[in-house]
């Protein structure tokens, strides 16, 4: 249950949810206490699972004295959660094509001159990066992913947070792989770095005050060619990639205990209120793993522990989350104000 699953799991929907729907569909206007027997599954989670269900917009609950639970047109519902799935998609979309005017832009630029600068070699790359960062007075924003052109530890950085400059980063859980990165990032963002995470990013890049821009001009390594960009244009186009970008990134550090966060809505027709379970510290972590998109064995390094002890670990977040897989971990732990 932690891989692969069911069809209906690509919008959203575990296993378990499903056998639940799929009991309510064939029994329409079935109690709770019918499911309980027909399930061997507590109460409280028959319950869960049909809100969630509801909240999909696959079921809906019949009012009276003992509510009782119905299923929607499954072709209408289903269709719903595609056309959400596909909305995301044409967003991906818009995204490609932005990326690739930028691209024609650049080679367009180059071409003709402008506030553009070739910079050959990875070391002339580095040191305008860490030049950029020097010259900072508001504001970095940035990209990181593999390759590299300086070692991960980024001193400029620390002495920059401390004056109030402002560093915004997006992560790939590529950057997490090698030993010492996540206790690395981990100290950033304790000096005040914002650092969020998205499965993939087009390109690295850093930008600094709006106005200065460094990248290179492929991402095959070793980067043997990059371009420094001057309030231009393109510069205006790379900030706005990184806004609707930063976005669709989720935070990589979770809240920690104590810190506001949404509280759940009670169940008014029932006199419930929910509470949600405190997570441990190394199960906030984990979380806050999982959501950046790390594999099992890059967890495990960050951990010092095996995969398979990993994965054990992970079955008990799952447990304490009331979650069949991964996808829904994310989407219970997003709900909860978790990442």
């Amino acid at each position: 249950m932690l891989d692969d699953g069911p069809a209906l799991e690509v919008v959203g929907i575990s296993a378990f949810d499903e056998r639940i729907y799929r009991e309510v569909l064939a029994c329409p206007g079935i109690a709770v206490q019918e499911l309980v027997m027909r399930s061997g599954e507590s109460s409280g989670r028959i319950q869960t699972s049909l809100s969630r269900l509801r909240t999909k917009g696959l079921v809906s609950r019949l009012w009276g004295r003992s509510p009782r639970w119905t299923a929607t047109n499954p072709g209408t519902a289903i269709r719903s959660l595609v056309r959400g799935l596909q909305s995301d998609l044409d967003r991906l979309t818009d995204t490609a094509d932005q990326l690739e005017a930028a691209f024609r832009t650049v080679g367009q630029d180059l071409e003709e001159g402008g506030q553009f600068e070739v910079l050959a070699g990875p070391d002339e790359q580095a040191r305008w990066y860490v030049r950029l960062q020097q010259e900072a007075k508001e504001e970095v924003l940035t990209f990181d992913r593999p390759p590299y052109v300086l070692d991960y530890h980024n001193p400029v950085q620390t002495g920059l947070l401390r004056k109030g400059v402002r560093y915004r980063t997006i992560y790939v859980p590529e950057a997490f792989d090698h030993a010492g990165a996540l206790d690395e990032v981990g100290s950033l963002v304790k000096a005040g770095e914002e650092a969020r995470v998205l499965p993939a990013l087009p390109f690295k890049m850093a930008i600094v005050d709006r106005w200065l821009a460094v990248m290179p001009l492929h991402m095959d390594p070793p980067l043997t060619r990059g371009v420094l960009i001057k309030g231009s244009t393109m510069v205006v186009a790379l900030v706005e990639l990184f806004e609707r970008m930063w976005q669709e990134a989720l935070p990589i550090w979770p809240p920690t205990p104590g810190d506001d966060a949404p509280e759940p809505v009670g169940d008014p027709g029932r006199g419930e209120e929910q509470k949600w379970p405190e997570l441990s510290p190394e199960h906030r972590q984990l979380l806050a793993l999982l959501s950046a998109g790390l594999k099992d064995d890059a967890i495990a390094r960050q951990f010092g522990t095996s995969p398979r002890s990993l994965r054990r670990r992970l079955r008990g977040l799952l447990d304490e989350l009331n979650a069949e897989t991964r996808f829904q971990a994310g989407a219970q732990a997003s709900r909860r104000g978790l990442v």
